[in-house]
């Protein structure tokens, strides 16, 4: 396993416990949080161009935003008639001193091998990692900083460590993952942070083509945290690097739906779902839109030549329980689990496993 320990060019761990206690000196530079806040805006969009060795010139990169792991139906695409790029990101807060910080973004972005089928280029160079991109953040923020400060920062900051990218097996079982699982202290000798990166690598199929496959996802943090650390965070010999975010998920807000229900083919799990809306947020509009995303069926799939945006669920406005074209319930996944946005997506055949693990909480029937 490659790592790189550094205090200048690896230094991309955060503490959200410590970033409680303190607000960066200097928050008044309108210029400079602007610039920080747009570099956070299109990481994204970047981590797509710098995986592929892609310059600007050979695509725009469109970006959808969503919130969270909030994902929904927003999801990482390549478009050949209009030759673009689709990306999907969410964004991981933290309340500070009543302001709002961005900690991390979820990328997903395309590979390479699908860039070139679909498009019809030839990009070549180097395999990339994530780990290079939290590095670059890196680089950028100790530019940011003061001249005194980045002279703090090198001489008294804990060292941090680099790790290779962890590969998460599914797109689902990564959605939920928590970056606090990925930052970890090196040990009593240099008290020192190691930073590991989870992503997702799914190999392009130019046969099958499917939406989920030529894929590589990424957590990323962000600029912003990435300097409140070097000013603040890198101090602390006890600090607490990403804890817990909020509490464990053992019961979602409501195993039902007030304002409908949808039936969808769901291509990654091979399966059919019906889907609650139970979260607070729900209404039969927002509900009803969503459903019209999906797919009724893997025949409706194929149809759209595997797209990940469908004609339509089955929509009912009955939740999924009261369904009479609903098939048996075999067990039901909460996604945003106690969230405004909380769904459900109750399993209506064997349990395959990987649903178990990509869930805040599976409830077997």
């Amino acid at each position: 396993m490659a790592t790189r320990t550094t205090r200048r060019a690896a230094s991309l761990t955060i503490s959200v416990g410590l970033l409680l206690t303190a607000m960066i000196p200097g928050a008044g530079n309108a210029a400079a949080n602007s610039a920080t806040a747009d570099y956070d805006a299109h990481l994204c969009r970047y981590a797509q161009r710098f995986l592929i060795n892609a310059d600007e010139a050979a695509f725009p990169v469109i970006e959808q935003t969503g919130y969270g792991n909030g994902f929904h139906v927003i999801q990482m695409d390549v478009d050949a008639g209009q030759r673009q790029v689709l990306v999907a990101m969410t964004t991981e807060f933290a309340e500070i001193d009543g302001e709002r910080l961005a900690t991390h973004v979820s990328c997903k972005t395309v590979d390479r091998d699908r860039v070139n089928d679909v498009l019809g280029l030839q990009l070549s160079g180097p395999d990339h990692q994530c780990r290079e991109i939290n590095e670059q953040t890196h680089e950028r923020a100790l530019a940011t900083l003061s001249a005194d400060e980045r002279t703090r920062y090198l001489a008294e900051g804990r060292p941090l460590t680099f790790s290779d990218d962890v590969i998460i097996a599914t797109g689902g079982e990564w959605l939920p993952i928590s970056m606090d699982d990925f930052i970890q202290p090196s040990g009593p000798a240099d008290n020192g942070i190691i930073v590991r990166s989870p992503s997702v690598r799914v190999p392009w199929n130019s046969n099958e083509r499917q939406f989920y496959q030529g894929t590589q996802h990424c957590k990323l943090i962000t600029l912003a945290a990435m300097e409140r650390w070097m000013r603040v965070g890198a101090f602390a010999a006890d600090a607490s690097l990403f804890p817990m975010n909020g509490t464990e998920c053992t019961q979602p807000h409501s195993m039902t739906s007030t304002v409908g229900s949808c039936l969808f083919y769901f291509a990654p799990a091979a399966a059919m779902f019906c889907q609650d809306y139970s979260g607070a947020d729900w209404n039969p509009d927002s509900a009803r839109e969503e459903c019209a995303r999906r797919h009724a069926s893997a025949e409706a799939l194929r149809a759209v030549n595997n797209r990940y945006a469908g004609a339509g669920g089955l929509f009912s406005p009955q939740g999924c329980a009261a369904r009479s074209d609903a098939p048996k319930i075999s067990g039901s996944c909460v996604f945003h689990c106690r969230q405004p946005d909380e769904t459900l997506w109750h399993v209506t055949g064997p349990t395959d496993p990987r649903m178990t693990r990509g869930c805040d909480l599976f409830v077997p029937r």
